[in-house]
């Protein structure tokens, strides 16, 4: 299973662009793969920060589903900034970038899961 952290700060959210795209992605919200017995909340947090330098505490699960581009489960999480400043050490990202939750969707080549929609305030038609 693959999990996503939303992590917003300011009115923005952290999103992160992949050297190789998977699909249709280019840009994405930070997250990875769990590791053997690690759990959900540790996985996202652990991924964030290595993609992206970024501290953040994992708050409450928005649900899972079957990625319509990718075809993996993937779970999404709502994360908490705590500290940090955007580095990249990820050899798999060429950019992390903190972008104006109003203009998520410029960004985006798939439609994003509608409770992430829901959270972040966006009007979008698509799920």
């Amino acid at each position: 299973m693959v999990v996503i952290g939303i992590v917003t700060k300011d009115n923005q959210v952290l999103i992160v662009r992949r050297k190789q795209k998977e699909g249709n992605l280019f840009w994405q919200f930070p997250g990875g793969v769990i590791e053997d017995e690690e759990t959900e909340i540790q996985a996202v947090v652990r991924e964030i920060e290595e993609e992206t330098g970024i501290e953040s505490k994992a708050i409450k699960c928005l649900g899972s589903r079957i990625h319509p581009s990718t075809k993996q489960s993937i779970s999404y999480w709502i994360c908490e900034f705590i500290s940090g400043d955007i580095c990249i050490s990820d050899k798999d990202l060429d950019e992390a970038i903190w972008v104006n939750i109003n203009d998520i969707l410029k960004y985006f080549t798939t439609p994003i899961y509608s409770p992430i929609i829901d959270y972040l305030g966006i009007d979008n038609e698509n799920d």
